[in-house]
C-alpha cells in the first residue's frame, strides 16, 4: 500500500493560504474601501497625467481635480435633493389613491406606513433647504457613514498624488521572481477600472438626462425622480435599465396609461442609443466582460454584500478576468516553448 506523505513545507503553505484567506476576510470592509480608491484613482489619473504634461505640479492638479469635483457634487446634490424630496413626498401621498383598471384602488397605506415617510422627507427639506451646518449634517446622513466616505476620498487623494504609490509598495512585499508580472497584471487592470468609472460616470448623466427630458416632454409627474433613478440604476449592467423602465411604469401608469405607453416608448430608445451609440463610445476600450459574467457576477455580489456588491461586482469581475487572461497566455507562451 502507497502511503500518503505531506511534507511540513506543504502543511506550512495550506496554513499559510488558509491564514491569508481569514485575515482577507475579516479585513474585508477594509478591502471594499481600498478597491473603491483604486478605482476612483485610476478615473482620475488620465486628467491629472495631462495636467502634470500641461506644466502643472501633479499635487496641485489632484487637489484641483478633487475641489471641482466636489464642488459640482455638492451643488448638484443642492440643487437636485429639494426637487426629488419634493416630487417623492407628492408620491407617497398619493400612493394611496392609485387606482388600476384590473385590481381597482390600491390602498399602499395598509401595508406601509406612508405618513411616517412623508414626516420624515419633509424634515429632511428642511434641512437642505435651511443650508450651513444643517446641509453638512444631510449630507452625512445621505452617505450613511462619513467616516468611510472620507477614508475613501484620502486614499484616493493619496494615490492620485502618488502616482507609482501602488507600484513601489507592490515591489516591497513581492518577491523579486514575481514583482513585475504582478505589477503589469495591476496596471492593465487599474487602466480598465479607471475606463469602467468614466464610462459609468458619463452613461448615468447622459441616460438621467435623455430620460428626464423625454418624461419631462410628455409631462410626466416625478419626472426628474424617475430619471435620477434611471441614472442611478444605470450602475447596474443589464438588469438596472429593465428595473427603472418597470418602476417608472408602476408610477406613471395611475397617471395615464397613454403617458405609461409613451414613456416605456422613451425608454426603449434610450436603451437603443445606450447599447447601439453610447455603448460603443464610451465603454469600447473598458471592461469586455461577457453578459454572462455580468450577470452571475452581479447575482454573487448581490447575495454577498447587498447593492454595494452588486456595484462592485463588475470591477471585481473584471479583476479576475484580467488575471485569468493573463493565466492563460502565459499557458500558451509555456506550451508553444515546449513544442519548439
Amino acid at each position: 500500500m502507497n502511503k500518503f506523505e505531506i511534507s511540513w513545507a506543504s502543511l506550512w503553505r495550506i496554513f499559510f493560504m488558509a491564514a491569508l484567506v481569514s485575515a482577507l476576510f475579516l479585513a474585508r470592509e477594509a478591502l471594499v474601501v481600498l478597491f473603491v480608491a483604486i478605482i476612483i484613482s485610476s478615473a482620475l489619473d488620465g486628467i491629472v497625467s495631462w495636467l502634470q504634461r500641461k506644466r502643472i505640479p501633479r499635487i496641485l492638479g489632484t487637489i484641483f481635480i478633487f475641489l471641482a469635483a466636489l464642488v459640482v457634487f455638492a451643488l448638484l446634490l443642492y440643487a437636485i435633493v429639494p426637487t426629488i424630496i419634493y416630487e417623492l413626498q407628492n408620491f407617497l401621498k398619493n400612493v394611496s389613491k392609485i387606482e388600476l383598471p384590473v385590481f381597482g384602488q390600491f390602498d399602499i397605506s395598509k401595508m406601509i406606513d406612508v405618513n411616517k415617510y412623508i414626516d420624515s422627507l419633509g424634515s429632511l427639506a428642511n434641512v437642505v433647504f435651511s443650508g450651513g451646518s444643517s446641509f453638512v449634517g444631510f449630507a452625512a446622513a445621505a452617505f450613511g457613514n462619513l467616516t468611510m466616505v472620507v477614508i475613501i476620498f484620502v486614499i484616493s487623494l493619496y494615490l492620485t498624488i502618488n502616482q507609482y504609490g501602488v507600484e513601489n509598495f507592490l515591489r516591497v512585499i513581492l518577491p523579486i521572481t514575481h514583482e513585475e508580472h504582478i505589477i503589469k497584471i495591476y496596471l492593465r487592470v487599474r487602466k480598465k477600472l479607471g475606463l469602467w468609472f468614466q464610462g459609468q460616470i458619463v452613461l448615468m448623466l447622459l441616460i438621467g438626462a435623455m430620460t428626464f427630458f423625454g418624461l419631462w416632454a410628455l409631462g410626466v409627474k416625478y419626472a426628474l425622480l424617475i430619471a435620477i433613478l434611471s441614472a442611478i440604476l444605470e450602475i447596474l449592467p443589464l438588469v438596472g435599465p429593465l428595473l427603472a423602465g418597470a418602476i417608472a411604469f408602476l408610477m406613471i401608469f395611475p397617471q395615464s396609461w397613454v403617458l405609461a405607453f409613451y414613456s416605456i416608448i422613451i425608454f426603449l430608445v434610450v436603451h437603443q442609443i445606450e447599447n447601439h451609440i453610447l455603448v460603443p463610445l464610451v465603454m469600447k476600450k473598458a471592461v469586455g466582460v461577457s453578459p454572462v459574467v455580468v450577470i452571475f457576477s452581479l447575482l454573487a455580489g448581490a447575495q454577498i454584500a447587498g447593492f454595494v456588491g452588486a456595484i462592485l461586482a463588475v470591477p471585481v469581475a473584471v479583476v479576475f478576468q484580467e488575471i485569468i487572461f493573463d493565466w492563460e497566455r502565459r499557458k500558451m507562451r509555456a506550451g508553444k516553448l515546449t513544442m519548439d
